[in-house]
This record gives structure tokens, C-alpha cells and sequence, in this order.
């Protein structure tokens, strides 16, 4: 099939499965990733292998504005108020996942290299799919801010955790160079993923920033911010950056330094859709479910021990910091879904270290494919019990409001 006529299958069975699930009341996203699941070369076969090549471009993009929405959170006077609560909610939560799904691999008979790796990419929340269920619900409040912050700075503290761990694993290697050697490309690697992309996101942020008081008219407007975004994940891919946080640098340095920030988040939410639509089946069709009964107990062990770590590390952290009982009861179930950044962590463990690959792989992918249909059913759930959740049908929501 070629690629044009893709698209046009991809959305039209998007928009579908969304009216289909909607009626038992399950987020339109867990549609989008089941349709994709069954047009992709795990079940049907409609999508290829090659197709999904083609289209991982659209992919690409289509994250990188998901992540531009998310960077509203870090608007100041926002942050400013929740900042230290998001915080120290994101350290509970991740380092609880972390390290039960750490030490159950060590009582498993893994190595320490596969469970602190394990560990490592345990710490990964999609953002793609909760942003997809806040916006879906027309959700704001106490428990959609303080989420919206955690899902931004947890995948930072993911990247951050890998690189630490994949430094441990160099030095300590037979094989590797001298100490310092190793040392120094460890800190490179981690400042030119972490610092270069958000020097690269706020560079093009500012442009985005200055640029956006010459323009009024909405069309223009999407050109701009849709020009910018494409050269953001453009740039990123060329200079081996991350376009994950290249992209949240870029809305959260255009929120701080224009006050035409609203209209260009209204003029995204009104336009974006397709995009997301396509994302979300072409990330389903990316699942291998066949994976699923290979995990085996390994897989299970990681399964639930993130899970758990998530759930009651959240629940933790929202305690002590005394948040609201909505909040400390519910924001476990929202931080779930795991997708992006789990998989291209896997693929990035594949290349750099092939002898742990198999073991690894099997089990990040076999959970991914389950996280990723439970995991906005989770969080839709947490919106709901905890009175946010404003709209029952997708509506484009003002990220601002959140």
C-alpha cells in the first residue's frame, strides 16, 4: 500500500475507532492505538514495515508539537506556584520505579547492568498519550497541572538516569577506554543531549518568540509555529539531539517571553488533531503484541514493579507534600502509559550494548504494548474521579488552561 492511501486509511479508521470507543467510555487515543494495533504487521498487515518507515517523519513532528503543549507548564507565574510540589512528586515517583523494578530483576538472577537499566527506562511516562486525555476530557485543575508537570520533567530525569547508568556500565566494562576517557564521553554525551537541546529548543523558541508579534492572521500563525517546530525535530535529528526535550524547550521558552503565546496554543489546538490522530495509530501499528506472552515472568516483574513504584510513589510524595486528597489518591493512576521514550531507549541499548539487547528488548516492548492501551484508560479514569475532567467528548482545549 502506498503511503498517500495510508493516510487516508490511517485517519478515516481513526476517526472510527474514536466514535466506537467512545461510546464505552473509554479515551479516543486507546482507539487511535488499537486501530493502529490491527492495520499493523502484527495482525493485518495493512500498514508494512516499510509504511511505517515512510511515515515516522509525521511521527516525529507530531511529537514534537505534543511536547511544544506540554512546555506551557513551565510558564512562570505557573511554575513559580507548583514548581517544588512537581518537582519532588516527579523524584518519589520515578526513583520508587526505578528501584523496585531494579531490585526484582536483581532477586531475578539479572545482571546489575540489565536491572539498572530496566530501572533506567522504567522512569519514562508517555506524554504523548496523557496530554491526548487531558485535552480529550477538557480537563484543569490541581491534579491535571501538577501531571502536566510531572510528564514534563520525568522524561528529563529518564534521560538523565540512562546516561548515569550507561556511564557505570562503560567504566566498569573490560573493554572500555581509560577512566577519564570513558568519563569525559559519558558527560559529553549526557550535556549534548540534555543541555544542547534545550539550547537548541530555547534558540528557536526565541525566534518563535520575536518573530510572533509580526504576525496576526491564524494561518500565518500555524506557519510559524509549525515551520519552527519542523526545524526543531529537524535540527535535533541531524545533530543527534533529543527532539523530545529540544521541543518542550521551545513551548516552554516561547510561554515566558511573549504574550502572544495564547494565540499561538489556540491556533495549535484548533489545527492539530489529524496529527495526533495519526501519531497515535502509527505508533499502535509500531506494537508488536506478539511480544506480549513472550515477556514471561521478567516481564512481569517489570510490568508490575513500575506500576507499583509509580503508583504509590506518587502517592507518596503527594502526601508529604500535602496536596490535595484528589491528588494524593489519583495521580498514580495517571502516570501509567509508557511509549516514546521507552522504545527509543531500547533501540539506543540495542546498538550501544547488543549482548544485553534480547532480554531487555522482549521485556521494554512486550510492556510498552500493554501500557499503552491501559495507560489512558488509567488516566482518564484519575481525571474523571477527581472532578476534572469537564468535557466527555474530544474537545481541543486550551493548553494554557491547563
Amino acid at each position: 500500500m502506498d503511503e498517500l492511501t495510508s493516510l487516508g486509511l490511517i485517519l478515516l479508521l481513526a476517526l472510527l475507532a474514536g466514535h466506537l470507543v467512545r461510546a464505552a467510555r473509554i479515551p479516543e487515543v486507546t482507539g487511535y492505538l488499537l486501530a493502529g494495533v490491527v492495520l499493523g504487521p502484527s495482525v493485518l498487515g495493512w500498514l508494512s514495515q516499510e509504511n511505517l518507515g515512510a511515515l515516522s517523519v509525521l511521527s516525529e513532528v507530531a511529537l514534537g508539537l505534543i511536547l511544544f503543549s506540554i512546555g506551557a507548564v513551565f510558564e512562570h507565574s505557573l511554575f513559580a506556584r507548583i514548581g517544588r510540589q512537581v518537582m519532588h512528586l516527579t523524584l518519589y515517583e520515578s526513583s520508587l520505579a526505578a528501584g523496585i523494578v531494579t531490585i526484582g530483576m536483581l532477586v531475578m538472577g539479572q545482571s546489575w547492568q540489565v536491572a539498572c537499566l530496566l530501572g533506567a527506562v522504567a522512569i519514562a511516562t508517555a506524554p504523548a498519550s496523557t496530554l491526548m486525555v487531558i485535552r480529550e476530557s477538557d480537563a484543569a485543575g490541581p491534579l491535571t497541572d501538577h501531571l502536566l508537570g510531572v510528564i514534563g520533567l520525568n522524561n528529563l530525569l529518564c534521560i538523565t538516569a540512562y546516561a548515569l547508568v550507561a556511564a557505570a556500565i562503560d567504566l566498569t566494562s573490560p573493554a572500555s577506554h581509560s577512566f577519564f576517557q570513558t568519563l569525559y564521553r559519558a558527560g559529553f554525551m549526557f550535556g549534548w543531549q540534555l543541555i544542547g537541546s534545550a539550547a537548541l529548543g530555547f534558540l528557536i523558541g526565541l525566534l518563535l518568540a520575536k518573530w510572533s508579534p509580526h504576525v496576526t492572521e491564524g494561518g500565518e500563525m500555524l506557519i510559524l509555529l509549525a515551520g519552527s517546530i519542523l526545524m526543531c525535530v529537524g535540527i535535533a535529528r541531524v545533530l543527534d539531539l533529543s527532539p523530545l526535550v529540544a521541543s518542550l524547550a521551545v513551548g516552554a521558552t516561547m510561554v515566558n517571553l511573549t504574550e502572544r503565546s495564547r494565540n499561538l496554543f489556540e491556533t495549535l489546538a484548533g489545527t492539530d488533531p489529524p496529527f495526533y490522530a495519526m501519531f497515535f495509530v502509527l505508533a499502535g501499528a509500531e506494537l508488536d503484541v506478539s511480544l506480549v506472552p513472550a515477556m514471561g515472568l521478567l516481564g512481569v516483574v517489570y510490568l508490575f514493579g513500575r506500576a507499583g513504584g509509580k503508583f504509590f510513589g506518587a502517592r507518596i510524595g503527594a502526601r508529604r507534600l500535602g496536596l490535595d486528597v484528589k491528588v494524593q489518591r489519583l495521580i498514580g493512576y495517571a502516570l501509567l502509559a509508557q511509549a516514546g521514550l521507552a522504545v527509543g531507549l531500547t533501540f539506543a541499548i540495542n546498538a550501544r550494548y547488543p549482548a544485553l539487547a534480547p532480554v531487555i528488548s522482549t521485556i521494554v516492548l512486550a510492556s510498552v504494548a500493554v501500557y499503552e492501551v491501559i495507560g489512558p484508560i488509567s488516566t482518564r479514569f484519575a481525571l474523571v474521579r477527581a472532578g476534572e475532567a469537564h468535557k466527555a467528548n474530544p474537545v481541543a482545549a486550551d493548553p494554557m488552561k491547563l
